[in-house]
C-alpha cells in the first residue's frame, strides 16, 4: 500500500514558505517548484497560511497552471522509482495515464528502499552485537583477574564467579547475535543484488 503523504512536505508547524517570497509573490514559480516536488494541491493553502503574517494571499491562477508543469517532471518512471527508492511518499497527485506509470515505478523502488534497509540494520545489528561480545570479553577478563588475587574470602570469589559465568553467558549470546544478523545481512545482500540487477536497465538516474 502506498503512503498517501508526500515525502517532502514540511514538518506540521513549519512554515512552508519564506515571508521574503511571500512578498516577492512569484507564485508561478513557487507552483512549479511545488509541482515538481509532488506535492499535494493543499500545499497552497499551507502557503497561504505562512503568508498571513505578511498580510499576502496567494495567486491560485499561475500557481496551478504552473504546478501543472512541475508536475510534469515528477509524474515520469524514472522518478516514481527514485521516491520509492529514497523511502517517500506519494500523494496521489499524478495525473493519468502517467499515474499507472509513476505507481509502478514507485513500487519497484520501494521494494529496493526496504532491502536496503533490511541491509543497513543488519549491519548495524551485527556491529552491536561485535561491540556486545568484546565489551563483555574485556569484562570477563578484568574478572579472571581479580580472581587471582589471594586475599581474596570464599565469598569474594563466589560472587566473582558468578558475575564471571555471566559475562561468558551474555559474551556467548552476543556471538550467536551476530552470527544471525550475518545470515540477514547475506540475504539482504542477495536481495538487493537481484533487484538492482533487475531495475537497473530499466530506470535512469542510480
Amino acid at each position: 500500500m502506498i503512503p498517501l503523504v508526500a515525502g517532502g512536505l514540511a514538518l506540521a508547524g513549519c512554515a512552508t514558505i519564506s515571508q521574503e517570497a511571500c512578498l516577492q509573490g512569484d507564485w508561478t514559480g513557487i507552483g512549479f517548484k511545488d509541482g515538481q516536488a509532488g506535492y499535494p494541491q493543499s500545499r497552497l493553502d499551507d502557503h497561504a497560511k505562512a503568508c498571513a503574517k505578511s498580510g499576502v494571499s496567494p495567486d491560485p491562477a499561475p500557481y496551478f497552471a504552473a504546478r501543472a508543469q512541475g508536475l510534469r517532471l515528477y509524474c515520469t518512471p524514472d522518478r516514481g522509482f527514485q521516491e520509492g527508492r529514497l523511502g517517500h511518499s506519494y500523494a496521489g497527485v499524478c495525473p493519468e495515464p502517467a499515474a499507472g506509470d509513476f505507481v509502478v515505478a514507485y513500487a519497484d523502488g520501494r521494494l529496493l528502499h526496504d532491502a536496503e534497509s533490511r541491509l543497513r540494520q543488519a549491519e548495524s545489528d551485527r556491529a552491536s552485537a561485535d561491540r556486545r561480545a568484546e565489551k563483555r570479553d574485556r569484562e570477563a577478563r578484568g574478572v579472571e583477574d581479580e580472581l587471582r588475587n589471594p586475599a581474596l574470602n570464599d565469598e569474594q570469589k563466589r560472587e566473582l564467579r558468578d558475575r564471571l559465568n555471566r559475562l561468558r553467558s551474555e559474551r556467548r549470546d552476543a556471538i550467536e547475535d551476530g552470527r544471525r544478523a550475518d545470515w540477514a545481512m547475506r540475504d539482504a545482500e542477495r536481495e538487493v543484488s537481484t533487484l538492482e540487477y533487475r531495475f537497473r536497465p530499466i530506470y535512469r538516474g542510480w
